[in-house]
C-alpha cells in the first residue's frame, strides 16, 4: 500500500519534503488522500482534505476500446494518459498555511492491450504529487519507469512477474529459462508501486517488497532517475514494502526463504549499505510469514510472523495459484517478536491468535514508576484472521462491490510483555 511524503514548511515553489509511512511518529493514510500531522511553529495540527478538485476534463482520448469492467468505479480505473499536470479547482477553502507537497504512488494501469490484469497489487506504479501553495492546488502525476513498465510498453504483454501475474512462455525452453532468471531475481518485478520515502539525505525512493524495485525518483519533476543499488553483501530477493525511515534512521526486513526468519536492518543516511541489526528466526511454519510491514517504537523493533507464509513452490508454478506465491498455514500460528534496537537481541517472542495485516497502526512502550519498558503495545489493520482479501482484492470483486460485503479490517490490538531480567 502507499506511503507517501509531505512538506508543511517554505514557500517556494518546490520545497523540502518529509516522508510519512506506517510509523507511530507519523501521520495515518486515509484511502484517498490523507490526515497529515502537521507542525507549523510548534503547534500540531490535523487536516483532512476530501472532494477538493472538480472532475479533470481528459487531455487525450480514451483507449478506443473500453476495457472491461473500468466504468463502474473510478478508483479502479486506469490511467489514460502517461504524464499529466495541471492545477485543480478547489471546491472550498485550503487553508493558506499549507503550503507543501504530498507524494504518493500506487497501481495505476491495469491493462496492457487487450490484456487485463487480474489484481489490484499488479498495476503499474503511478507517482501521484499534490503542491499546495497560498491556497491553489497543484497536481501531477507520472507512470514510474520501471523495468517492467518500460519492457511491458515496448512489447505489449506481461514481461515480468508481478504479484498475481506470471508471463506466458512461448516454449518449454523459455519456461526453463523464467526459472534460472527468477532465482537470481532477475524475472521479478520491479514495479515501485506500494510506497515511496524520503531518506535522510534527501533522496526520494519509490518502492515495492522486490528489493530491486527500489526506484529514485525527482520529487519535484517526478522524472525517473534510476535503481536504488544497495551496496552491501546481504543480497535476498525482498524485504518489507515499508521501512521505517527518520531523518536518522531506516530500518527494514528482509525475509529469509532458506533458513526461516528475517534479519532486521538498518542504514545510515547518505549510504546505500544495510547493516544487519540482528536476526528472528521463525517460531513456526516452512517458511517465514509475509511481513508487508512492521511497528517500530523508540527503543523496540517489532517483528510480526503471520500464518500467512511464503510459498517457493507456488513462486516457481507457471500459472498463478488461489494465494499467488503464499500459502496459508493455520496450524503453524501466529507471533510477535521484538528486538532490541541498540542489541539486537530478542527481548520477547509470544504467540498470538492468527491474523493477516498488510499495515500497523501504531506501536508504543508501556513503562513502570521506574521508567522501565514493561511491555510493548502494537496495534494492526486485521483482516479477519483469514485470507479473503486477497481475494477481495481481485479488481474483478473490486469494481463490482456493491457494499453488502465487509471489506473493512478490524483494529487488532496486542500486548507483548517484556521481561525485565
Amino acid at each position: 500500500m502507499a506511503s507517501l511524503a509531505f512538506s508543511a514548511t517554505g514557500t517556494n515553489v518546490f520545497p523540502s519534503y518529509m516522508t510519512v509511512s506506517d510509523n507511530p511518529r507519523r501521520a495515518r493514510v486515509g484511502c484517498t488522500f490523507a490526515m497529515a500531522e502537521l507542525k507549523k511553529k510548534g503547534k500540531t495540527r490535523e487536516l483532512t482534505i476530501t472532494n477538493v478538485a472538480t472532475e479533470l476534463r481528459p487531455l487525450v482520448s480514451p483507449p478506443a476500446k473500453e476495457v472491461a469492467g473500468e466504468g463502474k468505479l473510478v478508483a479502479w480505473t486506469s490511467i489514460q494518459q502517461e504524464r499529466w499536470e495541471g492545477e485543480l479547482v478547489v471546491e472550498g477553502e485550503i487553508p493558506q498555511w499549507l503550503n507543501g507537497t504530498y507524494l504518493r504512488n500506487g497501481p495505476g494501469l491495469w491493462h496492457l492491450g487487450d490484456y487485463n490484469f487480474r489484481h489490484l497489487f499488479d498495476g503499474y506504479a503511478t507517482l501521484v504529487r499534490l503542491h499546495f501553495e497560498n491556497g491553489r492546488l497543484v497536481m501531477g502525476h507520472r507512470q514510474i519507469e520501471s523495468e517492467a513498465y518500460k519492457a511491458a510498453k515496448k512489447s505489449n504483454k506481461l514481461c515480468y512477474r508481478e504479484f498475481s501475474e506470471v508471463p506466458k512462455h512461448d516454449n518449454f525452453l523459455s519456461y526453463i529459462g523464467d526459472l534460472a532468471n527468477l532465482f537470481s531475481g532477475a524475472s521479478l518485478t520491479d514495479n515501485a508501486n506500494t510506497g515511496v520515502v524520503k531518506l535522510g539525505d534527501g533522496r526520494v525512493v519509490c518502492l515495492t517488497e522486490t528489493i530491486k524495485g527500489s526506484i529514485v525518483v525527482n520529487p519535484d519533476t517526478l522524472d525517473t532517475l534510476g535503481k536504488f543499488d544497495y551496496s552491501d553483501s546481504l543480497g535476498g530477493l525482498i524485504h518489507s514494502a515499508h521501512p521505517i525511515v527518520t531523518d536518522t534512521e531506516f530500518f527494514t526486513l528482509l525475509p529469509d526463504l532458506v533458513n526461516p526468519g528475517y534479519l532486521v536492518v538498518k542504514m545510515e543516511p547518505g549510504t546505500n549499505e544495510r547493516k544487519v541489526i540482528g536476526r528472528v528466526s521463525c517460531r513456526g511454519g516452512p517458511a517465514p510469514g509475509w511481513v508487508h510491514s512492521f511497528p517500530m517504537t523508540e527503543h523496540y523493533i517489532i517483528v510480526p510472523e503471520m500464518p500467512l507464509r511464503y510459498c517457493a513452490q507456488n513462486l516457481l508454478k507457471a500459472e498463478p495459484t488461489p494465494l499467488y506465491k503464499f500459502e496459508w498455514h493455520p496450524d503453524s500460528k501466529g507471533y510477535i517478536h521484538v528486538m532490541c534496537k541498540a542489541s539486537g537481541n530478542i527481548v520477547a517472542s509470544v504467540e498470538v491468535p492468527l491474523f493477516v495485516t498488510f499495515h500497523f497502526i501504531n506501536a508504543y512502550e508501556e513503562k513502570d514508576e521506574e521508567g522501565r519498558v514493561t511491555a510493548i503495545i502494537a496495534d494492526c489493520c486485521e483482516h479477519n484472521s483469514n485470507t479473503t482479501i486477497l481475494d477481495k482484492l481481485r479488481l474483478e470483486n473490486l469494481r463490482s462491490y456493491s457494499g453488502d460485503d465487509d471489506v473493512l479490517p478490524d483494529a487488532r490490538y496486542n500486548f507483548i510483555p517484556i521481561s525485565m531480567h
